[in-house]
């Protein structure tokens, strides 16, 4: 079991080392699923695991001053602490969704007041032109600020599942509930932020054309995608071929037009 904790520590400390590696998404679910699947021995779990909660989460991104919930934390407890328990990806998902939240609270409540005081410090080191200083202490402000995640999380794993459903049994039902609904909403705004950016006239018939192959279809995900691919080739070849012949004609006919002699 120690080893086992002492791997979950280095996936947890490697989650939390985004502001290090600049960001990398290594925080993700769907990244971090499949180590801590790999590490207990059931890689297929964990990246089922993984895939199921980057779906519920794939719309907790930090936009402005909204901090999302803690992504490792519940990706890390959840997904370790439901194979260790031989659960499926329900219960991770279960566990995973109030300890991101409850995690969350905890990096903003004793992680931020930290990690301020480390930036403070960097003032002072820029105030001196100590450039060395400046980068130790801005490369330990950004685990200073998650100190609660990266101690606690390998400490939870250690101490079994009972002991963290305990702790969450704290929490009041009304509060459950209502993370319960926000968990069913998350992958609605993912999706939803996601077409915000890549919907436009152009592409919105080819999202209805898959939606409906799929809903109304015995064709798989997979198969629509081939599908996409091949008509992809099919516009490439005729349509985008045909758009650059003419575009040639007409740089011909611009260039016998007898201004190419001055």
């Amino acid at each position: 079991m120690i080893v086992k904790t002492i791997l979950i520590f280095l996936i947890n400390f490697l989650g939390y080392s985004e502001w290090l590696l600049g960001t990398s998404y290594l925080q993700r679910p769907i990244i971090l699923g499949p180590l801590v699947g790999l590490v207990l021995g059931d890689l297929q779990d964990g990246i089922v695991m993984g895939a199921t909660l980057e779906l519920a989460m794939i719309g907790a991104v930090s936009i402005g001053a909204y901090n999302p919930p803690d992504l490792i934390a519940g990706t890390v407890l959840g997904i370790s602490l439901a194979i260790e328990s031989h659960a499926n990806a329900a219960a991770a998902l279960t566990l995973g969704i109030p300890i991101a939240t409850v995690m969350l609270a905890l990096n903003t409540a004793v992680g931020q007041p930290v990690m301020l005081l480390l930036i403070h410090r960097c003032d002072k080191d820029a105030d001196k032109g100590n450039t060395r200083a400046i980068t130790r202490d801005m490369l330990l402000s950004g685990w200073a600020q998650n100190w609660p995640g990266i101690i606690f999380n390998p400490l939870a794993f250690y101490f079994g599942s009972s002991t963290v459903a305990k702790l969450l049994n704290i929490i009041p039902p009304f509060v459950q509930t209502g993370m319960n609904i926000a968990a069913g909403l998350l992958p609605l705004l993912g999706f939803a932020m996601l077409a915000q950016m890549m919907m436009n006239k152009k592409v919105v018939a080819f999202f209805f054309l898959g939606f409906f192959l799929v809903a109304y279809s015995k064709i798989s995900t997979t198969g629509v995608a081939i599908f996409a691919v091949i008509m992809v080739a099919i516009m490439y070849i005729f349509f985008d071929q045909d758009k650059k012949k003419k575009t040639d004609v007409n740089l011909k006919k611009d260039n016998e037009d007898g201004f190419d002699e001055f």
